[in-house]
Formats: structure tokens, sequence, C-alpha cells
């Protein structure tokens, strides 16, 4: 008996993870106008992709810039991206992982 060329071919299925690998405390971080402040560094060496979700809560009175930027041990190496939000602003990207660690 031939085998049906129209049968399915097996997929390897990979399990799909959903984690939220940081977030600022709750409530928000407030950082002046003007000043720049490092939110953390998060470990993505187990991540092929990540999301940012990013807002400008209501209340703010001035634009704000987030900086990715790719990290090797505690060096900064270059930037993943750099998104500028104005108040009352949202955004969410997706970006494949191209490091072990990125800092905010």
């Amino acid at each position: 008996m031939a085998a049906n060329p129209k049968s399915p071919i097996p997929l390897s299925v990979r399990e799909i993870e959903n984690v939220l690998a940081f977030r600022t405390p709750v409530g928000a971080v407030e950082i002046p106008a003007g000043q720049n402040k490092h939110l953390g560094t998060i470990d993505t060496s187990r991540f092929d992709k990540i999301r940012l979700v990013t807002d400008e809560r209501i209340g703010s009175t001035a634009n704000i810039v987030l900086r990715l930027t790719i990290m090797e041990g505690d060096e900064l190496v270059a930037q993943l991206d750099t998104v500028m939000l104005t108040p009352h602003a949202q955004l969410t990207r997706v970006y494949d992982v191209p490091a072990t660690k990125i800092g905010i």
C-alpha cells in the first residue's frame, strides 16, 4: 500500500510561554522632566521575542523617551530602540531578541 501524499506532515510543537519579565512598580515611576533614570535590566536569554508595552500616564506634563539598550554583561553595547511618548500616549512593539540582557 502506498503512502497517501496528502496526509499531514507532523510539525514539532513548541510550548508558547507568555511571561511578564519586567514592570515598573505599581502606580508608575515618576521621572522629573530633563532627568534620566535607569528603570532596570532584563535577562532575555530564555526568550525568542519580547513585547514592550508602555504608556505615558495621565497627569504627565512632558514627553518621555524610553531607550532599550542591548547589554553584554554590565556594558551598554548598542540601542535596540528609542521610543518617544507624549502625555497620555501608549505603545506596544514586538522585538526579536538580539541579546541576553536588555537595559531600560
